[in-house]
């Protein structure tokens, strides 16, 4: 009893690595990309490469309703069962936003489990400082905790009045959707 419930564990755990492996990751990067133009939101001029469990972006430039909105340096896009993860680095926002915030984010992560499959988690660290959110799907809400750098503080106040200061130094900003 105990052996074929060991050889069935085992097969499950042969089966969900060898999915993880094999499944074809620019297949679902080609998918996501579709299901982003219905929103207006087109990603031009990005290479792929495909890892053993990850698919990394290079060059990405990103476009909303016909407007340039960013520059992605390098993304990478990780597929596992239980947890996926899309990590990007060096982005570099449209000049449209430089009148509420800086323009540069140097990493910007976004983890979501299904260990947690209501909650989405996102970290950011740029010239803003760093910033971590979550958004519950269930409820609809958003939370976003920052932590500002002195450029934050000196050119944008005038966006850190939407948050609620805490007693950290964190400026807090909660929103339902």
């Amino acid at each position: 009893m105990v052996k074929k419930l060991l050889r069935l564990f085992a097969y499950t755990l042969f089966f969900s690595l060898a999915l993880m492996a094999f499944v074809p990751k620019s297949s679902i990067y080609y998918l996501l990309e579709k299901n982003l133009k219905k929103f207006d939101i087109v990603i031009s001029d990005e290479q792929l490469e495909e890892s053993l469990f990850s698919l990394t972006i290079r060059n990405a430039n990103i476009s909303t309703k016909g407007i340039d909105s960013a520059t992605v340096g390098e993304g990478d896009i990780t597929f596992l069962l239980l947890y996926n993860k899309l990590s990007f680095h060096n982005l570099k926002l449209s000049s449209i936003v430089e009148t509420y915030l800086p323009s540069k984010i140097a990493l910007l992560e976004i983890d979501y489990s299904l260990l947690h499959p209501l909650t989405v988690e996102v970290n950011a660290h740029g010239d803003f400082g760093e910033g971590r959110a979550s958004l519950h799907l269930l409820d609809r809400n958003a939370s976003l905790v920052l932590k500002p750098s002195k450029k934050m503080f000196s050119n944008y106040r005038k966006s850190l009045r939407l948050f609620k200061k805490n007693k950290n130094g964190e400026y807090i900003y909660a929103k339902s959707l």
